[in-house]
């Protein structure tokens, strides 16, 4: 599989294809459905991925509710997400400051390159998306919102947000670290508030990992809190 494949095992749907850090490691993600996928489903597909030459196999974010048949299927815990929330009830957040060379802007097509350039320097390898991921970040929702954040010619940030079911979502938010504390961060978040306000969403979530204190202190520091259910993200060999 040179690319995420769409495989069909019965009535489960699974999108598979190379880990952007390690084509030996195939990605796995889940199509929309109801819960999560059945065991025998899920054997078969992994069986699919061993004929296809892969070693392992990681899953995308998974909710506790979608991960009972990896765990039987013989999947362990790779990766914690904490998930937080935002109520957009009354939302009249302040602006952040911002230098004035810096502005926020509808992302271009030509940007692309530019926000990946931008994420491969903010996160460690294994959160780092490709062009493939980030272009899921944007269909992964009916609605989509790609902000950069540039200076002069120069994409300092970038965020992307999505609405779907009554809720927004910031898929995506990624700033140059050599230019923390000067508020690209915040100016992006609260852009992300103000647009789902806009579109009428009940809340904003977000999710990150529970190592990275500065996001989370960043998105405290806005509103967002913690709820009740993280995210994993599973793996396990290819038998």
């Amino acid at each position: 599989m040179a690319s995420r494949q769409l495989l069909s095992v019965g009535e489960d749907r699974f999108r598979v294809g190379p880990w952007h850090a390690d084509d030996r490691i195939a990605y796995l993600a889940l199509q929309p459905q109801v819960g999560g996928p059945s065991v025998e489903g899920l054997r078969g597909c992994l069986h699919r991925i061993a004929e296809a030459g892969y070693t392992s196999v990681i899953t995308s974010a998974l909710h506790p509710s979608e991960s009972g048949s990896f765990t039987e299927a013989g999947f362990t815990e790779y990766d914690r997400l904490r998930v937080l929330a935002h109520d957009l009830r009354d939302l009249d957040p302040p602006r952040p400051p911002l230098d004035g060379r810096v502005r926020l802007r509808r992302a271009r097509r030509h940007d692309r390159d530019a926000a990946l350039t931008v994420d491969g320097r903010a996160f460690p390898t294994f959160w780092r998306l490709d062009r493939t991921a980030m272009t899921e970040a944007e269909q992964a929702t009916p609605v989509t919102r790609f902000r950069v954040a540039a200076e002069g010619d120069r994409t300092i940030g970038y965020a992307i947000t999505g609405r779907g079911a009554g809720q927004g979502f910031l898929q995506r938010l990624a700033t140059d670290p050599d230019l923390a504390g000067r508020g690209v961060g915040s100016a992006l978040v609260v852009d992300a508030l103000r647009w789902s306000a806009r579109r009428r969403c009940r809340r904003l979530l977000v999710n990150t990992q529970q190592e990275n204190l500065r996001a989370l202190d960043l998105y405290e520091r806005l509103g967002f809190r913690p709820t009740p259910t993280d995210l994993v993200v599973l793996h396990r060999p290819v038998p």
